[in-house]
């Protein structure tokens, strides 16, 4: 019976099957004769090879090597975990890094050199100028109106050079050397930690090749605003002794500079010899008057000035020059 009925289960399968292809695609599992069920599954899920998890996006985008680094930047954490995060000197480099004025020293030496002119213009436009001109008259004596505010701008300019190579000197010598004094949770708990080789290599290695760069900047730095510095401010004090009047004034205030004082009165020119001469002689009088300027000799003097009515009396004269 069953061979019997063999060859017409072979006809009637290929039928079945391209009956079952005819309804939306289904897959022709109903092969059998007298199978009353049978499952219709689409033939896109079928021999699907099994799914996998997607890996976190961090771990997608790093190469090997990049994993490797991360993998020992993490075991290095483990070994120098008993020093707080912020006290480890591979991240108080960082800081340094990403601090705006301390990171100056990590730029091009063109763009570090621009910056320090910035300061130094900056200091000298906003501070440095206007202070000097209290003191001296900006374009009747302008030499040492530069030499004076020069010399406040490039103080400030050494402050803070001087500012950055001390963060960066204290962050080398914590590399550089091979134990690390922290404080656990304050300043009365300090603690001492003895770097393991690998931690030690690593803070050596950037402490040589990072930091050991930067300060020899600093250092030039340093020098070269320090001889600057010396320079105006040893010009300015030459200038300013060569130029003192007689009670040790010099600048705005000061006054004019004087040929002689006599008991009687003061004289401008240095060919009259006293006053009677004024008297008797109109060419002597002329030249002792084109000395003086206009202005009466008794504001020449601070103690004849203050005879006279002080410097309310001299300012009139001394608006009109």
């Amino acid at each position: 019976m069953l061979q019997l009925l063999g060859p017409v289960a072979q006809a009637a399968s290929p039928a079945q099957q391209q009956a079952g292809g005819s309804k939306g695609g289904a897959s022709g599992a109903c092969s059998g004769l007298f199978r009353r069920t049978c499952i219709q599954q689409p033939i896109s899920q079928q021999h699907q090879p099994p799914r996998r998890l997607a890996a976190p996006a961090r771990w997608q985008r790093l190469t090997p090597s990049a994993a490797r680094k991360e993998a020992g930047g993490a075991g290095l954490n483990r070994l120098e975990s008993p020093v707080p995060r912020e006290q480890r000197p591979v991240n108080e480099l960082q800081q340094l890094k990403d601090t705006p004025l301390l990171s100056w020293a990590t730029l091009e030496l063109p763009e570090y050199a621009k910056r320090l002119a910035i300061l130094y213009s900056g200091v000298f436009l906003l501070l440095g100028g206007p202070i000097a001109a209290q003191t001296f008259e900006p374009f009747e004596q302008p030499l040492e109106f530069f030499l004076s505010g020069s010399t406040g701008s490039l103080l400030v300019v050494a402050v803070a050079s001087l500012r950055i190579f001390l963060a960066w000197k204290y962050v080398g010598d914590r590399l550089l050397t091979a134990s690390l004094e922290y404080e656990e949770t304050g300043w009365y708990d300090g603690q001492v930690f003895v770097k393991p080789p690998e931690v030690l290599t690593r803070d050596r290695l950037l402490g040589t090749y990072e930091v050991k760069p930067v300060l020899a900047r600093l250092r030039t730095t340093l020098q070269g605003v320090g001889v600057a510095l010396a320079a105006t401010a040893v010009t300015l004090t030459v200038l300013i002794n060569s130029q003192l009047d007689a009670d040790g004034a010099y600048g705005r205030g000061s006054a004019r500079k004087l040929a002689q004082v006599t008991p009687t009165g003061i004289l401008y020119s240095s060919q009259v010899r006293s006053l009677e001469d004024l008297i008797n002689d109109d060419d002597a009088a002329q030249r002792e008057a084109e000395a003086q300027g206009g202005i009466p000799g008794y504001c020449g003097d601070r103690y004849f000035k203050a005879f006279a009515g002080g410097e309310r009396v001299c300012e009139k004269f001394e608006k009109r020059r």
